[in-house]
């Protein structure tokens, strides 16, 4: 029969196991997804007004993380993050920015949509590829976000706006 210590050190000796076990599994499971330990990050900001038809050019910034840091960060935030800028409640929008994306070989890609809700005026938009996108091998992407607003003021005025929105960038 085991002796009240021996039960005790394999109890210590089986936490140890477990730990380094998550503590390996959160090392080598993000380089493994990502194909390698740095990927390709590409950051597209551009702002749009609703209700004045107005999105300004898309820049495109090209940079590389690891892939701890994508996995951790960057991934967990989505890939569509919107911030109001000067948005006012003198009226209320519904906008769908539908994402495609273009990658070196001309293959496009549903990347899908994002719904955004409140009221009218200006909000940047920036939007994350990596790896999970297929932002991958070298050469040149295109991605187009196709919006559309439906905006009513006052309650009796209505419009349905469309525009699309394009960037490129190069991974090399």
């Amino acid at each position: 029969m085991s002796t009240p210590a021996a039960t005790k050190k394999s109890r210590k000796g089986l936490l140890a196991l477990i730990v380094i076990g998550i503590a390996a599994v959160v090392l080598v499971v993000p380089p493994a997804l990502a194909g390698g330990l740095m990927v390709p990050l590409s950051k597209v900001v551009f702002k749009e007004t609703t209700g004045s038809l107005v999105a300004t050019q898309a820049t495109a910034n090209v940079s590389l993380i690891t892939a701890y840091e994508y996995y951790f960060s960057v991934r967990a935030g989505g890939i569509v993050r919107t911030s109001d800028t000067s948005v006012n409640s003198n009226g209320n929008t519904t906008i769908t920015m539908d994402l495609k994306l273009t990658n070196p070989s001309g293959l496009t890609t549903d990347l899908g949509n994002t719904n955004i809700s409140g009221g009218i005026g200006t909000r940047t938009h920036t939007i994350y590829l990596s790896v999970d996108q297929g932002v991958r091998v070298s050469g040149s992407y295109v991605v187009n976000v196709y919006i559309t607003a439906s905006v009513t003021v006052g309650g009796l005025l209505h419009a349905d706006l469309t525009w699309v929105v394009s960037s490129s960038f190069t991974i090399s």
